[in-house]
């Protein structure tokens, strides 16, 4: 299961966690943008031209992208 599949499956508790301080706010920002970045892939773009969708909806940097969607699917 990836990070982003847990945060999907459980955002209820994960909103509530972030309200109480548990789970840093920057959680649901990054759920947020590869959301979109999923969003742009199963609409059929290819990966770069995601990552530049993406940046324009949330003005992030290419580098800063790259990282959160690798933190997103990632294995826990």
């Amino acid at each position: 299961m990836t990070r982003f599949e847990y945060i999907n499956e459980n955002i209820e508790r994960i909103k509530f966690d972030v309200r109480i301080g548990l789970i840093p706010p920057s959680v649901l920002k990054h759920f947020a943008i590869y959301s979109r970045f999923d969003y742009y892939k199963r609409v059929g773009n290819k990966y770069s031209d995601a990552i530049i969708c993406v940046q324009g909806d949330y003005a992030v940097s290419e580098q800063w992208l790259c990282m959160i969607v690798r933190n997103m699917e990632a294995q826990i």
